[in-house]
Protein backbone atom coordinates (compact mmCIF):
# COMPACT_ATOMS: atom_id res chain seq x y z
CA UNK A 1 0.00 0.00 0.00
CA UNK A 2 1.31 3.72 -0.88
CA UNK A 3 2.27 5.95 2.19
CA UNK A 4 -0.25 9.25 1.19
CA UNK A 5 1.38 12.87 1.65
CA UNK A 6 -1.30 13.39 5.13
CA UNK A 7 -0.35 10.22 6.75
CA UNK A 8 3.45 10.94 6.45
CA UNK A 9 3.56 14.05 7.41
CA UNK A 10 0.97 13.49 10.46
CA UNK A 11 3.20 10.48 11.48
CA UNK A 12 6.24 12.68 11.33
CA UNK A 13 4.50 15.69 13.47
CA UNK A 14 3.66 13.13 16.05
CA UNK A 15 6.64 11.40 16.07
CA UNK A 16 8.57 14.94 16.67
CA UNK A 17 6.00 15.80 19.35
CA UNK A 18 6.68 12.74 21.08
CA UNK A 19 9.96 12.73 21.26
CA UNK A 20 10.67 16.76 22.29
CA UNK A 21 8.94 15.47 24.95
CA UNK A 22 10.77 12.79 26.40
CA UNK A 23 14.06 15.20 25.33
CA UNK A 24 12.92 17.74 28.00
CA UNK A 25 12.74 15.23 30.82
CA UNK A 26 15.31 15.81 33.24
CA UNK A 27 15.23 12.38 34.95
CA UNK A 28 18.12 9.57 35.04
CA UNK A 29 15.51 7.52 34.02
CA UNK A 30 14.36 8.67 30.36
CA UNK A 31 18.37 8.31 29.45
CA UNK A 32 17.55 4.94 27.50
CA UNK A 33 16.56 4.92 24.04
CA UNK A 34 13.58 6.99 23.02
CA UNK A 35 10.74 4.10 21.46
CA UNK A 36 9.26 5.68 18.33
CA UNK A 37 5.46 5.02 19.20
CA UNK A 38 3.15 3.28 16.33
CA UNK A 39 0.23 4.70 15.11
CA UNK A 40 -2.88 2.20 13.41
CA UNK A 41 -3.90 3.76 9.66
CA UNK A 42 -2.74 2.93 6.15
CA UNK A 43 0.60 4.68 6.27
CA UNK A 44 2.21 2.45 9.00
CA UNK A 45 2.12 -0.79 7.41
CA UNK A 46 4.51 0.60 4.48
CA UNK A 47 6.81 2.57 7.00
CA UNK A 48 7.18 -0.40 9.55
CA UNK A 49 8.98 -0.26 13.30
CA UNK A 50 11.66 2.10 13.57
CA UNK A 51 14.90 1.39 14.70
CA UNK A 52 16.22 2.23 18.48
CA UNK A 53 18.69 4.74 18.77
CA UNK A 54 22.16 4.35 17.66
CA UNK A 55 24.99 7.24 17.18
CA UNK A 56 25.51 8.78 13.98
CA UNK A 57 29.09 7.72 11.85
CA UNK A 58 31.38 10.18 13.23
CA UNK A 59 29.69 11.23 16.23
CA UNK A 60 31.26 11.31 19.57
CA UNK A 61 28.66 9.89 22.36
CA UNK A 62 29.23 11.23 25.72
CA UNK A 63 28.18 7.97 28.16
CA UNK A 64 25.91 8.10 31.05
CA UNK A 65 26.63 8.61 34.17
CA UNK A 66 24.65 6.43 35.94
CA UNK A 67 26.06 7.10 39.70
CA UNK A 68 29.03 8.45 38.95
CA UNK A 69 29.27 11.79 40.64
CA UNK A 70 30.86 14.85 38.82
CA UNK A 71 32.66 17.66 40.35
CA UNK A 72 34.12 20.76 39.00
CA UNK A 73 36.57 22.27 41.35
CA UNK A 74 37.99 25.71 41.03
CA UNK A 75 40.61 27.71 43.21
CA UNK A 76 42.50 31.25 43.91
CA UNK A 77 45.31 31.38 45.82
CA UNK A 78 47.40 34.62 45.86
CA UNK A 79 51.17 34.79 47.20
CA UNK A 80 53.61 37.53 48.26
CA UNK A 81 57.23 36.37 47.06
CA UNK A 82 60.60 38.04 46.71
CA UNK A 83 61.07 36.88 43.34
CA UNK A 84 57.77 36.32 41.44
CA UNK A 85 59.34 35.43 38.24
CA UNK A 86 61.17 32.58 39.79
CA UNK A 87 58.06 32.07 41.56
CA UNK A 88 56.43 31.36 38.91
CA UNK A 89 58.84 29.09 36.28
CA UNK A 90 58.69 26.98 39.45
CA UNK A 91 54.97 26.64 39.87
CA UNK A 92 54.93 25.80 35.65
CA UNK A 93 57.45 23.37 36.35
CA UNK A 94 54.91 21.80 39.05
CA UNK A 95 52.10 21.75 37.11
CA UNK A 96 53.59 20.33 33.78
CA UNK A 97 54.91 17.46 35.77
CA UNK A 98 51.28 16.73 37.18
CA UNK A 99 50.27 16.38 33.61
CA UNK A 100 48.27 19.77 33.51
CA UNK A 101 49.27 23.17 31.54
CA UNK A 102 48.56 26.71 31.43
CA UNK A 103 45.82 27.98 30.49
CA UNK A 104 46.35 32.04 30.66
CA UNK A 105 48.92 34.27 32.02
CA UNK A 106 49.68 37.99 32.43
CA UNK A 107 51.62 40.94 33.97
CA UNK A 108 51.78 44.35 35.10
CA UNK A 109 53.91 46.32 37.63
CA UNK A 110 57.52 45.95 37.54
CA UNK A 111 60.32 45.57 40.47
CA UNK A 112 58.25 45.91 43.69
CA UNK A 113 55.59 46.63 42.50
CA UNK A 114 55.20 43.67 40.04
CA UNK A 115 52.50 41.05 39.90
CA UNK A 116 52.11 37.78 38.07
CA UNK A 117 48.71 35.84 37.21
CA UNK A 118 48.60 32.40 36.05
CA UNK A 119 45.78 29.92 35.66
CA UNK A 120 46.61 26.31 35.39
CA UNK A 121 44.05 23.23 34.64
CA UNK A 122 45.63 20.15 37.13
CA UNK A 123 44.12 16.79 36.66
CA UNK A 124 41.80 16.02 39.48
CA UNK A 125 42.98 13.20 40.45
CA UNK A 126 46.61 15.04 41.81
CA UNK A 127 44.94 17.99 42.41
CA UNK A 128 45.74 18.09 46.30
CA UNK A 129 49.26 17.09 45.53
CA UNK A 130 49.95 20.09 42.97
CA UNK A 131 48.67 22.53 45.19
CA UNK A 132 50.72 21.76 48.32
CA UNK A 133 53.80 22.00 45.93
CA UNK A 134 52.67 25.02 44.87
CA UNK A 135 52.38 26.11 48.15
CA UNK A 136 56.49 25.62 48.40
CA UNK A 137 56.88 27.47 45.02
CA UNK A 138 59.18 30.18 46.62
CA UNK A 139 62.07 31.07 43.60
CA UNK A 140 64.58 30.71 46.09
CA UNK A 141 63.54 33.90 47.93
CA UNK A 142 60.70 34.30 50.59
CA UNK A 143 56.86 33.44 50.04
CA UNK A 144 53.64 34.31 51.97
CA UNK A 145 50.26 33.01 51.40
CA UNK A 146 47.72 36.25 51.11
CA UNK A 147 44.61 34.53 50.16
CA UNK A 148 43.13 30.96 49.18
CA UNK A 149 39.93 29.81 47.99
CA UNK A 150 38.74 26.46 46.81
CA UNK A 151 35.14 25.94 45.12
CA UNK A 152 33.32 22.58 44.51
CA UNK A 153 30.32 22.24 42.34
CA UNK A 154 28.41 19.55 41.62
CA UNK A 155 27.60 18.98 37.88
CA UNK A 156 26.14 15.18 37.77
CA UNK A 157 22.52 16.37 38.07
CA UNK A 158 23.17 18.34 34.94
CA UNK A 159 25.53 15.97 32.90
CA UNK A 160 22.69 13.59 33.59
CA UNK A 161 20.24 15.42 32.15
CA UNK A 162 22.17 16.33 29.16
CA UNK A 163 23.01 12.53 28.33
CA UNK A 164 19.43 11.91 28.69
CA UNK A 165 17.91 14.70 26.37
CA UNK A 166 21.56 13.98 23.96
CA UNK A 167 19.64 10.03 23.76
CA UNK A 168 16.22 10.91 22.87
CA UNK A 169 17.44 13.76 20.33
CA UNK A 170 19.57 11.15 18.33
CA UNK A 171 16.32 8.89 18.45
CA UNK A 172 14.20 11.69 16.59
CA UNK A 173 17.40 12.15 14.35
CA UNK A 174 17.33 8.32 13.58
CA UNK A 175 13.49 8.65 13.22
CA UNK A 176 13.46 11.15 11.06
CA UNK A 177 16.04 9.70 8.45
CA UNK A 178 13.33 6.62 8.05
CA UNK A 179 10.56 8.88 7.02
CA UNK A 180 12.47 11.23 5.03
CA UNK A 181 13.50 7.42 2.97
CA UNK A 182 9.45 6.61 3.03
CA UNK A 183 8.90 10.57 1.36
CA UNK A 184 7.41 10.66 -1.75
CA UNK A 185 7.14 14.16 -2.48
CA UNK A 186 9.74 17.19 -2.72
CA UNK A 187 7.79 19.11 -0.45
CA UNK A 188 7.56 15.96 2.18
CA UNK A 189 11.24 15.64 2.07
CA UNK A 190 12.27 19.38 2.50
CA UNK A 191 10.14 19.21 5.29
CA UNK A 192 11.57 16.21 6.88
CA UNK A 193 15.12 17.65 6.30
CA UNK A 194 14.23 21.19 7.75
CA UNK A 195 13.19 18.83 11.15
CA UNK A 196 16.41 17.34 10.76
CA UNK A 197 18.64 20.00 10.72
CA UNK A 198 16.62 21.41 13.75
CA UNK A 199 17.59 18.47 15.55
CA UNK A 200 21.19 18.00 14.58
CA UNK A 201 21.86 21.72 15.92
CA UNK A 202 20.21 20.73 19.02
CA UNK A 203 21.99 17.69 19.11
CA UNK A 204 25.58 19.71 18.03
CA UNK A 205 24.83 22.15 21.27
CA UNK A 206 23.72 20.07 24.22
CA UNK A 207 26.86 17.66 22.79
CA UNK A 208 29.39 21.14 23.23
CA UNK A 209 27.79 21.71 27.35
CA UNK A 210 27.90 17.87 27.71
CA UNK A 211 31.95 17.98 26.82
CA UNK A 212 32.49 20.89 28.48
CA UNK A 213 31.24 19.59 31.62
CA UNK A 214 33.12 16.98 31.11
CA UNK A 215 36.25 18.46 30.34
CA UNK A 216 35.69 21.00 33.73
CA UNK A 217 35.19 18.03 35.81
CA UNK A 218 38.36 15.86 34.27
CA UNK A 219 40.62 19.07 34.66
CA UNK A 220 40.28 21.53 37.66
CA UNK A 221 41.12 25.34 37.32
CA UNK A 222 43.44 27.14 39.69
CA UNK A 223 44.21 30.78 39.42
CA UNK A 224 47.84 31.84 41.16
CA UNK A 225 49.22 35.22 41.71
CA UNK A 226 52.38 35.86 42.61
CA UNK A 227 53.05 39.65 43.75
CA UNK A 228 56.71 40.95 44.81
CA UNK A 229 57.25 41.91 47.99
CA UNK A 230 56.72 45.33 48.94
CA UNK A 231 60.48 46.97 49.77
CA UNK A 232 60.34 49.07 53.43
CA UNK A 233 61.67 52.52 54.20
CA UNK A 234 64.34 50.54 56.47
CA UNK A 235 64.88 48.28 53.46
CA UNK A 236 65.67 50.76 51.14
CA UNK A 237 67.69 52.99 53.16
CA UNK A 238 69.96 50.49 53.72
CA UNK A 239 69.91 48.86 50.40
CA UNK A 240 73.39 48.54 48.72
CA UNK A 241 75.35 50.25 51.66
CA UNK A 242 78.56 49.26 53.30
CA UNK A 243 81.18 50.46 55.29
CA UNK A 244 83.80 49.30 52.67
CA UNK A 245 81.81 51.40 50.56
CA UNK A 246 81.82 54.54 53.06
CA UNK A 247 85.94 54.45 53.75
CA UNK A 248 86.47 54.24 49.76
CA UNK A 249 83.86 56.86 48.73
CA UNK A 250 85.65 59.37 51.75
CA UNK A 251 89.27 58.65 50.87
CA UNK A 252 88.67 59.28 46.86
CA UNK A 253 87.38 62.48 48.12
CA UNK A 254 90.28 63.37 50.34
CA UNK A 255 92.41 62.56 47.56
CA UNK A 256 90.78 65.22 45.22
CA UNK A 257 90.91 67.97 47.54
CA UNK A 258 94.75 67.09 48.00
CA UNK A 259 94.91 67.07 44.53
CA UNK A 260 92.96 70.62 44.12
CA UNK A 261 95.36 72.00 46.81
CA UNK A 262 98.36 70.52 44.94
CA UNK A 263 97.20 72.07 41.55
CA UNK A 264 96.60 75.71 43.30
CA UNK A 265 99.96 75.67 44.44
CA UNK A 266 101.39 74.55 41.18
CA UNK A 267 99.63 77.67 39.74
CA UNK A 268 100.59 80.02 42.52
CA UNK A 269 104.54 78.80 41.64
CA UNK A 270 104.31 79.02 37.95
CA UNK A 271 101.95 81.62 37.42
CA UNK A 272 101.06 83.67 40.63
CA UNK A 273 104.82 84.27 41.60
CA UNK A 274 105.93 86.05 38.58
CA UNK A 275 102.72 87.96 38.15
CA UNK A 276 102.60 88.83 41.60
CA UNK A 277 107.15 89.53 41.68
CA UNK A 278 105.94 92.01 37.96
CA UNK A 279 102.88 93.78 40.45
CA UNK A 280 105.33 94.41 42.83
CA UNK A 281 108.26 96.15 40.83
CA UNK A 282 105.35 98.02 38.98
CA UNK A 283 103.80 99.33 42.43
CA UNK A 284 107.77 100.38 43.58
CA UNK A 285 108.30 102.30 40.20
CA UNK A 286 105.01 103.76 41.11
CA UNK A 287 105.86 105.15 44.49
CA UNK A 288 108.81 106.05 43.26
CA UNK A 289 108.01 108.43 40.39
CA UNK A 290 105.28 109.84 43.05
CA UNK A 291 108.41 110.76 45.14
CA UNK A 292 110.42 112.21 42.28
CA UNK A 293 107.73 114.50 40.91
CA UNK A 294 106.54 115.65 44.46
CA UNK A 295 110.40 117.05 45.33
CA UNK A 296 110.57 118.45 41.85
CA UNK A 297 107.12 120.60 41.98
CA UNK A 298 108.34 122.22 45.85
CA UNK A 299 109.75 125.45 44.94
CA UNK A 300 113.68 126.49 46.22
CA UNK A 301 113.80 127.86 49.35
CA UNK A 302 115.37 131.18 50.00
CA UNK A 303 117.45 132.79 52.90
Amino acid sequence: MRVTNRSLAAFALLVLVGLSLAACSTSATNAGPAQVPQFAGAGNKDLGVLPTVAPLAGETTAPLIGAKTLIIKTGQLDMQVSKPEASAAQADGIVGAAGGYVSASGRSGDADKLVISVTYRIPVAKWDATLASIHGANGGGTLKILNEQIQTQDVTASAVDLDARLTNLRAADQALLVIMTKATTITDTLAVQTQLTTVLGQIEQLQGQRNQLGDQAAFSTLTVQFEATQITQTTSATSGWSINGTVDEAAATLVKVGQGLASLGVWLVIVGLPVGLGLVLLFLAYRFFRIVRRRTAQPPTTI
